[in-house]
């Protein structure tokens, strides 16, 4: 991740905090998809979910045992209800991982297009240093597609992460997994989704 001010760090450990709270409480399954959800041989669980505005859903998946703010493997669904563009909405994402790049070294991204089903699938890299190390690096493979019975946009995603001592490990791995993990997500199928306000 790129340098962080203290007001940004203020919201970060405000988000785990969130997160901590929310793992103590049942999990609001918005999307009808309680899981587990089943990837690259993973089982992946309900842990948490957000409705932070009022066309905007979001909820994360784990492997049993795994952390909101600890993860090394997740996949995610986000959706967004209204009048949207999948260009538009890559677009804005592209937009922040450019302005990203200008403080974060290991920050990069690739956009592939299905020409098939007009669907976009963003491969990004981002970290977060501590002095000359770095503290997280996240690999992410974002597919965004339309919302299935309504217009709006849902995002399957999945990532890896590493901290600290693991990173360079796991820099080495997503040289021959990046390409697999793509695969796996590009045809993933899609969960009947129905949206629960």
């Amino acid at each position: 991740m790129k340098q962080i001010s203290l007001s940004a760090i203020i919201i970060l450990i405000s988000m785990t905090s969130f997160h901590s709270i929310e793992n103590l409480l049942p999990v609001k399954d918005y999307f009808s998809v309680p899981g587990p959800l089943s990837f690259n041989s993973g089982q992946y669980l309900l842990s948490w979910s957000a409705h932070p505005s009022g066309n905007y859903y979001k909820q994360e998946y784990l492997p049993a045992g795994e952390k909101s703010n600890s993860f090394t493997k997740m996949m995610l669904m986000e959706a967004v209800v209204g009048e949207l563009s999948l260009p538009a909405a890559v677009k804005s994402k592209i937009t922040e991982l450019q302005e990203r790049k200008k403080t974060d070294p290991l920050s990069n991204y690739e956009v592939i297009q299905n020409p098939k089903t007009g669907e976009y699938i963003l491969d990004f890299i981002m970290s977060q240093p501590a002095g000359n190390s770095t503290a997280i690096a996240e690999w992410n493979a974002y597919r965004y597609t339309y919302l299935p019975g309504r217009k709006g946009i849902l995002l399957i995603a999945y990532s890896r992460r590493a901290y600290a001592a693991a990173v360079p490990a796991f820099l080495r791995l997503l040289k021959t997994e990046r390409s697999k993990d793509i695969s796996a997500i590009s045809t993933f199928s899609i969960p009947a989704v129905t949206i629960k306000p």
